[in-house]
């Protein structure tokens, strides 16, 4: 088989800005900075992916970091994606192995796997070894500036276009608040349709204990992020104290940050971030690390890919749909009747759209 070379890596950031700012117990944000990589070789395959982040500094950061790699994979084969990412990891190993350094190299990562999938013409699913079916996805929103009136009318209008469970966001300074909003929620869509909580890392132990045993006549299928993400000994605590499942894991990195909460009790739920654990071969480790442990792995945002990855391993559930990123793609990965489905095209099955982009390119 002729070899494939990494001739070029490309790097732009785009900003997608909100129509109203969003606002969670440690975050005021207006948009959304990304970094879009394109990894082309002499064959003239391109692989793409992309990296998001508040703040259009630490975009900059971000582009750096991919930039200062690039010379480490020009001429190597991109197919080899165990390989490249180990020796990415080796020479980010005095930056750490995480933070900045990580999230640059699952970006490169993803793409390499994306130029692996299209050189076969296979989507990414078919080539992890997974199965073309709809997965179940859960709508997200309801943030804290939203009044009640508004999150309700939201998810309403999420139940009528199918979806069968939606997350809303708690954390306000009253617990009563807090227990108002999800009531509301809760009577709006029915006892049916499924619902889970965001608290954003809002809560210390005791007030999540306190909270989780306010909320559990509600039914909520899972708490997220109860506590500060790495605050062990508290989210074991919570989790210990509470029957309502605990959901964390989006601020971790790799697979070494997912076997502390596993191992610590902290977690019931596992929910790796894409970028954050390092890109797809170490998501796909977290998974079974987490079947080992009978544990579900539900995958933070990037649906786009998360898909292709839930599709390929046994203890998956739940697809969180953000259509933010949509704007980036020709054709972006819908959200049917509450269910996602892989895309049928080779690789991820993704195009950046720069027909639209190149007038919102900021570097």
């Amino acid at each position: 088989m002729t070899p494939f070379r990494i001739s070029r890596i490309d790097t732009a950031i785009v900003r997608l800005p909100f129509e109203q700012p969003v606002i969670t117990p440690i975050h005021h944000i207006t948009g959304i900075d990304n970094v879009l990589v394109t990894v082309e070789t002499d064959q003239g395959l391109q692989g793409i992916a992309w990296l998001w982040c508040f703040g259009i500094g630490r975009a900059r950061t971000l582009k750096s970091a991919i930039q200062t790699l690039e010379p480490l994979l020009l001429g190597r084969d991109p197919r080899e994606t165990i390989r490249l990412s180990s020796l990415i990891a080796h020479d980010n190993n005095f930056m750490g192995r995480s933070g900045v350094v990580t999230i640059a190299q699952a970006a490169l990562e993803v793409a390499c796997w994306d130029i692996k999938a299209r050189a076969l013409d296979e989507p990414l699913w078919r080539l992890l070894g997974g199965a073309r079916q709809p997965m179940r996805a859960y709508a997200g929103g309801l943030f804290l500036n939203d009044s009640i009136d508004s999150i309700v009318e939201e998810a309403r209008r999420y139940v009528l276009r199918g979806f069968r469970a939606i997350k809303m966001r708690t954390g306000k300074p009253r617990l009563a608040d807090d227990i108002e909003r999800v009531e509301a929620i809760r009577s709006a869509i029915g006892p049916d349709v499924h619902l889970m909580v965001d608290v954003v890392q809002g809560w210390t132990a005791d007030q999540a204990i306190r909270a989780g045993r306010a909320l559990e006549r509600f039914d909520l299928d899972w708490i997220e992020d109860p506590v500060a993400f790495d605050d062990h000994a508290s989210l074991a605590k919570v989790a210990a104290a509470l029957d309502i499942p605990i959901c964390a894991g989006e601020n971790d990195y790799g697979l070494t940050g997912f076997a502390r909460l596993l191992q610590g009790r902290c977690i019931d739920i596992a929910m790796p971030d894409l970028q954050r654990v390092g890109g797809i071969s170490e998501w796909l480790r977290v998974a079974a690390l987490a079947q080992a442990c009978s544990t579900l792995v539900t995958p933070h945002v990037f649906h786009e890919v998360s898909i292709h990855l839930a599709s390929a391993v046994p203890n998956a559930d739940w697809i969180e749909y953000v259509p933010w990123w949509d704007p980036l793609f020709i054709e972006p990965v819908p959200a049917v009747d509450g269910m996602i489905i892989a895309p049928d095209r080779p690789g991820l099955g993704l195009q950046f759209d720069w027909n639209r982009l190149d007038a919102m390119r900021m570097e």
